[in-house]
């Protein structure tokens, strides 16, 4: 069997989707998920992020500034006088894991593959984060945009993991629920698939299909 480096994203494949945690951080506040959304994309075209995550985790703003910029535009927009200053204490509370995933990841290692974790992420959620249930026990490594000074989809931080995998570009796949990562990925020669919520029962196939060699890694997955 050729060994295969599969790498996981964080937020929305190894949990569940982003819009169900941005559902669940809004319940019982005054703003609803479409009005954080609104700021957030508000604050990625000001700062001239692809996101407004990007904001965050490429370092643009800290996270307390992060944050003061969405109170400030649920005011503008809205009218909504927010308090956001607890925003990562309750973000990273919601800890729920796709069960199917963490078990299909955890299989693939068993198996012989190189499995990692691959995560745009602030330099202030490190310490949350390797505390999260799963993380420590099912990835060979992990592999942090705050920590390299570059994130997905930007081709230097596939390079990277391939230095940590020690594997070419084609033995590498990438599992992500956003498709310009998908597709940087695919960019850097490795095999891209889309992953997360409803996506996660074809992801977990076709990566099964790979790790047993019955999927080209090229052609097959990629395109």
């Amino acid at each position: 069997m050729t060994r295969l480096a599969i790498w996981s994203d964080f937020r929305g494949v190894l949990t569940p989707p982003l819009a169900e945690g941005v559902r669940r951080f809004c319940e019982g506040r005054n703003f609803t998920p479409a009005q954080i959304r609104r700021s957030l994309r508000s604050i990625a075209e000001r700062h001239g992020c692809p996101d407004g995550m990007a904001v965050l985790d490429s370092g643009v703003l800290d996270e307390r500034r992060w944050t003061g910029e969405i109170e400030r535009d649920l005011l503008d927009c809205f009218g909504i006088t927010a308090d956001l200053s607890d925003f990562a204490t309750r973000w990273w509370s919601d800890q729920r894991l796709d069960d199917a995933w963490v078990a299909a990841l955890r299989e693939w290692r068993a198996a012989g593959a190189f499995v990692g974790l691959l995560s745009n992420l602030p330099a202030e959620w490190r310490t949350p984060l390797a505390s999260f249930p799963a993380v420590a026990d099912t990835f060979d490594d992990v592999l942090l945009s705050c920590d390299v000074g570059t994130r997905k989809p930007e081709s230097e931080i596939f390079r990277l993991a391939e230095a940590r995998s020690g594997l070419a570009p084609r033995f590498h796949v990438l599992a992500d629920d956003l498709p310009e990562n998908v597709a940087g990925a695919r960019q850097a020669g490795w095999a891209g698939v889309l992953s997360g919520g409803d996506a996660t029962k074809s992801a977990i196939a076709l990566i099964d299909s790979m790790v047993s060699g019955d999927a080209a890694m090229s052609e097959g997955v990629s395109r």
